[in-house]
């Protein structure tokens, strides 16, 4: 009986020591999971700051185009059949001023007509002389006038195609034939008609396609700033609009529009893609931020280690900029990195 008892007694201390050991166990976990949460708590965001500004800000629309030559000839003499060349000083790349000779043609044929314009010029001088002595009448005079006037102009016409000159400065950009070979003009469609190309590189043009927002805001006579990636200089690059195209393409129903870019010391080269900014608006002392800054119409301010979510109104746009209407004021501390999934008043890391 004794036995007994002895065995019930030890059997029930060792439920109590169990029972003990659990209560612990769960007085620990309950512990460790209280230093978790805490450690939780204290874990803070990573973020980037900056500050609330009076800026000017800058709207402006940004077109896409391409640099090309302002005036592009194809020089060539007018000919039906072979000319032979005689005479050609340049080469590509050369740089031509206008009313320079270029080259010169074979003038058998005009040396020919120039002798018999010579004798229908005397004879016209001699009309001339004998009609104010009253000694020719009238009508004599005026048939030998008209002769001598067609044959005057057919002359010219044969010195044109014979010496030519250049229409206007600019650069040598292509040569069919060297001096001495016969000249055709090429019957082959779309090949280039010219003994020599010549191109203007000062100044550039830049034709754009312009929406009807935009047009309103695009002036003649109106300075552009221009961003070309093959610019090597950091100084600004600035075109002039020469004219806006008061209807619209009835196809694409945008406005074309020309800018002229100076190109004196010819760095800049014609197939250059260019960003025209036409400025829309400017404002003046406004409360900015960067637009990162924005987050569903919220701005994150830094108040004493904790990112405080501002309801703000926003105004006018710009590339890199939001005017704030209302909701900051200026030197205010704001978030612009890390504030995607913030939540309000989380406490933050400043990150330089």
């Amino acid at each position: 009986m004794k036995k007994t008892m002895i065995a019930v007694l030890c059997a029930c201390c060792a439920i109590g020591l169990a029972g003990l050991s659990g209560c612990d166990s769960l007085k620990n976990i309950g512990k460790k999971q209280k230093k978790a949460e805490a450690a939780v708590e204290r874990i803070k965001v990573d973020v980037a700051v900056d500050t609330a500004r009076n800026r000017t800000l800058y709207q402006e629309r940004k077109l896409l185009g391409t640099l090309s030559a302002y005036r592009e000839t194809d020089l060539a003499p007018l000919s039906m059949g072979a000319v032979r060349v005689r005479y050609l000083p340049v080469k590509i790349g050369d740089y031509v001023s206008q009313g320079q000779i270029v080259a010169k043609m074979d003038d058998a044929q005009f040396v020919q007509a120039d002798a018999q314009f010579a004798s229908l010029k005397s004879q016209y001088e001699r009309s001339k002389a004998l009609y104010e002595a009253s000694a020719l009448s009238k009508a004599q005079f005026e048939g030998v006038e008209a002769q001598y006037t067609s044959m005057k102009r057919q002359m010219e016409t044969m010195e044109e195609n014979t010496v030519l000159k250049a229409p206007f400065s600019g650069l040598i950009t292509a040569k069919s034939v060297e001096e001495g070979e016969l000249y055709s003009t090429p019957m082959t469609p779309g090949a280039s008609k010219g003994l020599l190309r010549i191109t203007q590189l000062n100044p550039l043009k830049i034709d754009l396609d312009v929406d009807d927002q935009t047009v309103q805001y695009v002036k003649k006579g109106m300075q552009v700033q221009l961003t070309v990636d093959n610019a090597k200089d950091s100084v600004p690059i600035f075109g002039k609009v020469d004219w806006v195209n008061p209807v619209a393409n009835s196809m694409s129903r945008t406005f074309g529009v020309r800018i002229i870019v100076q190109n004196t010391d010819r760095k800049l080269l014609p197939g250059y893609f260019a960003e025209v900014h036409i400025l829309m608006g400017k404002k003046d002392n406004c409360i900015s931020v960067p637009r990162s800054a924005i987050v569903d119409d919220r701005v994150f301010v830094l108040q004493s280690g904790l990112a405080l979510a501002k309801k703000v109104q926003v105004g006018i746009l710009t590339e890199n900029y939001a005017e704030i209407a209302s909701g900051l004021k200026d030197g205010d501390l704001i978030v612009i990195s890390g504030n995607k999934a913030l939540p309000d008043s989380a406490e933050v890391n400043v990150i330089k």
